[in-house]
């Protein structure tokens, strides 16, 4: 059985023709080994839906990718039937019913055996609270009863590979809680999952994150290692009694160089150099009265920030 579940090499993937040829993906090598959870991570238009309808086989670069040990572009239908695929965009059929569309998505994932499948519905009904609405149509359910439902049909199979692009769009804090719960237990359970996210938290929970931007893979490792990639290593955050703090940020900037922000009543400086902090804190002090400070080092976030900026940052692999 071969360790990477997901493998492509040197991934293109051109939209439209000519003057007005969009790259989506500029020679892209992405490795998943088989258990992993991994969260990939970028900027809107970086090229992370075009990967994964690459993968999937909605979509055909050049280059090579394989699934499962699989060649895609070859064996695709060796595959389907074990990957769960979760779109941004809800694709259900509204006519159906909650447990109609389990079936449905059952018997299209290659669930023949009637009695195996309506014991996997009876489960997912039952995991996403989803059983007092069995007989009630797709079209009367909420957003995120939609999403539920939309979650539970990825899984009914029983995938090994499970892709989530931004599985948690328009869902609720508490219900967000329990699909990432879930993603846990599944991952434990020995299923590989890729995920796409814009929330940092979410990111957090994946064993390994990767950053695209461009159309490319540039960065890739735990949180700690990405964190460690940024070169301001400590934030400098002072909250003072001035509103505008503008000024003070353009002050902070001539006089260090240093990435610094400006907000109501906060200035949040990026040092590469520590021994600069006790400096920047003697400038705001001249011109305004401190509430608080404190120092941190760089988040998820600000790594993401980090990476989606136009800094010259290269893949790893």
């Amino acid at each position: 059985m071969s360790e990477l579940v997901i493998e492509t090499k040197d991934l293109h993937m051109n939209y439209g023709k000519g003057k007005s040829v969009v790259k989506a993906l500029r020679g892209v090598d992405f490795n998943i080994k088989r258990g992993e959870n991994y969260c990939l991570l970028g900027p809107n238009g970086a090229g992370k839906t075009t990967l994964i309808r690459c993968i999937l086989g909605l979509l055909k670069g050049e280059g090579s990718i394989h699934v499962l040990g699989y060649d895609m572009s070859k064996e695709h239908d060796k595959i389907v039937s074990k990957i769960g695929y979760m779109p941004q965009n809800i694709a259900l059929y509204m006519d159906l019913s909650v447990k109609e569309s389990l079936h449905f998505f059952g018997k299209i994932f290659g669930m023949k055996n009637r009695q195996k499948r309506t014991e996997a519905v009876n489960n997912l009904l039952d995991i996403f609270l989803l059983d007092k609405w069995r007989a009630t149509k797709v079209e009367n359910l909420s957003g995120g009863m939609k999403r539920r439902l939309s979650l539970a049909c990825t899984l009914v199979h029983e995938p090994e590979l499970i892709i989530l692009d931004e599985p948690t769009v328009g869902v609720d804090p508490t219900l967000r809680i329990s699909f990432w719960e879930y993603f846990k237990e599944l991952n434990e359970k020995g299923a590989t999952i890729l995920t796409t996210t814009h929330v940092m938290d979410e990111a957090e929970k994946s064993s390994i994150i990767g950053f695209m931007r461009d159309g490319k893979l540039i960065a890739e490792g735990t949180s700690y290692e990405l964190r460690k990639r940024v070169p301001e290593k400590r934030k400098l955050i002072v909250e003072v009694d001035k509103e505008n703090t503008f000024d003070l940020k353009e002050k902070i900037i001539k006089e260090f160089g240093c990435k610094t922000y400006s907000e109501s009543y906060k200035v949040e400086a990026f040092c590469r150099d520590q021994s600069i902090i006790d400096d920047i804190i003697e400038i705001i002090k001249k011109d305004t009265k401190i509430r608080s400070i404190q120092t941190v080092e760089p988040s998820l976030e600000d790594t993401f920030i980090h990476f989606s900026s136009n800094n010259k940052e290269g893949s790893n692999k």
